[in-house]
């Protein structure tokens, strides 16, 4: 690829002028930060692109093939296949296992492949589907159906993002087996220093989006962008219980496949300026427009597609959650609500999505970890397709590993959908690692006089 830009038609670019070579059987790992386009990067290679997004400029080719032209469709998993970051969701999990493997290598490699994988060849295996087999059985089948075709080029996106220790190491190994074996190239996308250094031939590091701290004037909080590719904007919002004031001109944007942060002291308002947004709190002046329609204070008064398109989830994931409904029937009633067909099947999708585990289906909150609950939350918002997503103090209650794994699951979804993010939260650490845009809400006090 030569000079690619990738984004909407208005607003900043996704990726920006990024150059790259794979040369026959060579291994490339691709490092970046949250959200600086790895995965639109490489979806590129397949000829995908999410909704809203468009090449701007620059080049494509794999094996002399535009994968954007008409031959790309020939190209996708015979010279180009791709596994990612969750090996065992690339499974139906209403089919078994070996007509899943005729499909991509035909019937009469299904033994190879489970042997090459070191998986059972029985009859009774090939019969089982997905939930029946354990994790790393499930990883190694993915693989073999990512495999099968013998590609020239292997698209790995966080093929260990989601697993333990161990079956990270097994994937890794078998990776590192098959590439040598076979002389494929590959493009590994990967947070993991570690793993690209044991497999890439080369690491290229590709640069993060901009990040701009908004300095607040005098009175207001304001961090703005040019109108194009703006979902949300607040202006010059106001909000108070009685006759308190507790945000006081506070004006920003929030950009699809972006997050914005606000962040500052306890008590400046963070919460409040979330909840006016969601329509929870009514604010009492300025404006609040999503696409250019003005969202009515309170969320009764808002439409129904309104109501949808912006969702909120809070850091108390216990009292979000009905402590007698397990997690698939917490997720049925919106998806319900939305279109009564395919509940369940939409339900589970939406569980595979988050990455929590199939066996979360059906458990209750209280048997839940904070993570699972907290990603719980997220899929109970996804399920009414918002456009924005306010997240206030999501991961205050998690610990640091728990909290950067759903921090991590949050970009990857803003850049895959498009989904635009403000995220609430006091930890620089959060807001390093998760937004391209901050806003400081000062105390008052520092410009009491």
């Amino acid at each position: 690829m030569t000079g690619l830009t990738i984004g909407p038609d208005h607003g900043d670019p996704v990726v920006d002028g990024a150059g790259l070579t794979i040369g026959a059987g060579e291994v490339v790992g691709l490092l970046g930060a949250s959200g600086a386009g790895k995965t639109t990067l490489a979806l590129s290679l397949l000829g995908h692109l999410r909704p809203g997004l468009r090449v701007r400029s620059g080049t494509v080719r794999v094996g002399g093939v535009d994968p954007f032209g008409p031959g790309g469709r020939a190209l996708r998993g015979t010279v180009v296949s791709f596994l990612g970051q969750d090996p065992a969701a690339a499974l139906n999990p209403a089919r078994r296992i070996g007509a899943q493997l005729a499909e991509a290598a035909g019937r009469d490699r299904v033994t190879e492949l489970l042997a090459a994988m070191d998986l059972p060849t029985e009859r009774a295996f090939r019969r089982r589907r997905p939930w029946e087999i354990s994790g790393g059985q499930a990883q190694r089948v993915a693989l073999a159906i990512a495999v099968a075709a013998d590609p020239r080029l292997l698209i790995l996106d966080e093929p260990t993002s989601g697993l333990d220790r161990p079956l990270a190491r097994d994937l890794r190994d078998r990776l590192a087996v098959h590439l040598r074996e076979r002389g494929c190239a590959a493009l590994l996308i990967t947070h993991d220093t570690a793993l690209a250094e044991a497999l890439a031939d080369r690491i290229v590091h590709l640069g993060p989006r901009p990040t701009v701290t908004g300095t607040p004037p005098r009175r207001a909080a304001t961090a703005e962008t040019s109108e194009a590719g703006v979902s949300l904007q607040v202006r010059d919002l106001r909000a108070g219980y009685g006759r308190r004031t507790v945000v006081d001109g506070v004006s920003f944007d929030v950009a699809p496949g972006g997050c914005t942060a606000l962040t500052g002291p306890s008590g400046v308002g963070k919460s409040t300026i979330a909840r006016c947004v969601a329509g929870l709190t009514a604010r009492t002046g300025g404006r609040i427009t999503l696409d250019g329609a003005d969202l009515a204070p309170a969320a009764a008064h808002r439409t129904l597609a309104q109501r949808r398109a912006v969702q909120f989830v809070g850091q108390d994931s216990v009292g979000a959650l009905n402590p007698r409904e397990t997690a698939l029937r917490a997720l049925r009633r919106p998806l319900h609500a939305i279109s009564p067909s395919d509940v369940d099947d939409r339900a589970h999708e939406l569980i595979r999505r988050v990455r929590l585990p199939e066996s979360a289906a059906h458990r209750r909150p209280g048997a839940l970890s904070g993570g699972e609950r907290q990603r719980l939350n997220l899929a109970r918002a996804l399920a009414a397709v918002p456009r924005v997503l306010v997240c206030d103090e999501i991961t205050s209650a998690l610990d640091r590993h728990t909290a950067h794994a759903v921090l991590d699951l949050l970009a990857e979804l803003s850049e895959r959908d498009g989904l635009g993010v403000l995220l609430i939260s006091h930890d620089p650490e959060t807001i390093t690692r998760a937004a391209q845009r901050v806003v400081r809400i000062p105390d008052p006090e520092e410009h009491r006089t």
